[in-house]
């Protein structure tokens, strides 16, 4: 019995151990699988035509309109903050609004479409909201 299971023994440690040269390759598969993941994903992050990715050449134009950008024409647009008693001055408050404005005049809007709400609670503090409503367009 002793000797049928040392058989075994030294069958079972042969199947186990990797053939000649496996090892060889599954590594030079492993470079070769990593260079062309390298050179697809350099393709994917920098456009035909441009050395440096994030850099956007003179010739390409620059999309504006695309729609994962812009909200649909419908959907106002808003510009709040929330300040506490202590944090502004009537100077401040008015330089806030007066920047908010000029954020959503960027957007678009003109001096009538922009509403100016500003909420003054009894502890002191303030809540500024400035807003573009685009439903009449």
């Amino acid at each position: 019995m002793a000797r049928r299971t040392a058989r075994i023994r030294n069958n079972t440690a042969q199947a186990t151990r990797p053939k000649r040269g496996r090892a060889a390759w599954l590594i030079l598969t492993a470079l070769v699988a990593g260079v062309a993941g390298g050179i697809f994903a350099r393709r994917v992050a920098v456009p035909a035509g441009n050395s440096q990715p994030g850099k956007r050449t003179a010739t390409e134009p620059v999309d504006t309109n695309t729609p994962d950008v812009l909200l649909p024409r419908t959907e106002p647009v808003e510009i709040s903050t929330r300040m506490r008693p202590g944090e502004w001055t009537e100077e401040s408050l008015q330089a806030h609004i007066e920047d908010y404005r000029q954020q959503i005049r960027n957007m678009g809007a003109t001096d009538a479409e922009i509403v100016t709400n500003v909420e003054r609670t009894d502890e002191g503090a303030a809540r500024v909201v400035v807003s573009w409503n685009r439903t009449g367009l």
